[in-house]
């Protein structure tokens, strides 16, 4: 992958050259600073400028959609036309917490759903401030352990927030009784980033650290409660698939986090992908390294449904 001589302005990290015009489209297009007045809601609105439809997923990745209520929370159901699914896979959009809807990247693993015969539940978990980081894991929580219900094996996946949250989802869900068969952790959001981390990401156009500093604030508030990024102890977990941009501000955390799981003797695969800013692969589709990370993924899933992890 090549990555561009110099750096931009706003990253102190190299971005490769077949993602730069995404990543300034992003930049003029998503607010860099969520926290100042208005700042949450303009980042809410741009997410819904650039929404699209369980139709629309359905028709690009040739599924079937389905309606249900889990506990009262909306999931949308894709699924191959007449194939009896293989797994059950719960997947939480990305959004910084704090924005976005089910069906915002939801791609992510639909477009693998046809191949590898997955049943994807996308779920529309509450966002913050108006709710806290711990009502949102418990929310999907929920709706994990109705999934699990009839014995189809469960893959948490997730993206950005999204990960973060199948991340501590499957934390609680080792003292709670709850059956996770594995995760799909695609650059997720685990831990608020220090000081040493953010500085290079202050202005960056795809998560600034000031954006990342004020959805956390957001979403814990004056709660106790702990990212999954910064837990001291990590339990005996399923087969994990991890990923970032090595441009990106979630980099560290989530190498930190495979280190943990390796730590604990967990089973995780990690990919940090050459001048990716986060996200890439979804806003810069068509390039090839995000052909190649989507490849990549879908091995895992079909490495981890045939018991090859």
């Amino acid at each position: 992958m090549t990555v561009a001589a110099t750096r931009s302005k706003n990253n102190a990290v190299p971005v490769a050259r077949q993602f730069e015009p995404a990543l300034r489209a992003l930049g003029d297009a998503l607010p860099t600073d969520i926290g100042v007045p208005g700042g949450m809601m303009a980042y809410r609105l741009q997410a819904r400028s650039r929404a699209t439809t369980a139709e629309a997923v359905a028709a690009r990745c040739g599924l079937t959609s389905s309606e249900r209520s889990s506990g009262g929370v909306p999931v949308t159901v894709f699924q191959a036309p007449a194939e009896p699914a293989l797994a059950r896979v719960i997947f939480l959009h990305g959004g910084g917490l704090i924005a976005g809807d089910r069906f915002a990247g939801a791609d992510i693993v639909a477009r693998h759903a046809l191949e590898l015969r997955l049943e994807v539940w996308c779920v529309e978990y509450p966002l913050a401030p108006e709710h806290d980081f711990g009502d949102i894991v418990e929310t999907v929580l929920a709706v994990t352990r109705e999934a699990g219900r009839d014995g189809m094996r469960i893959l948490l996946a997730g993206q950005s927030a999204g990960g973060g949250i199948a991340a501590e989802v499957a934390l609680r869900a080792a003292s709670s009784g709850v059956r996770i068969g594995g995760q799909l952790l695609v650059c997720p959001m685990l831990a608020r980033a220090d000081a040493v981390t953010a500085l290079p990401f202050h202005g960056d156009r795809s998560w600034s650290a000031a954006n990342d500093a004020a959805a956390w604030t957001a979403a814990l508030g004056e709660s106790a409660h702990t990212p999954p990024g910064e837990r001291h102890e990590i339990p005996e977990l399923g087969p994990t698939y991890l990923d970032a941009g090595s441009a990106e501000l979630f980099r560290d955390a989530v190498t930190d986090f495979a280190r943990a799981l390796w730590r604990r003797g967990n089973r995780a695969e990690l990919h940090v992908w050459s001048g990716g800013f986060h996200g890439f692969d979804s806003a810069a589709e068509d390039a090839s390294g995000s052909a190649e990370s989507h490849r990549v993924r879908g091995g895992w899933i079909r490495r981890w449904l045939d018991d090859e992890l």
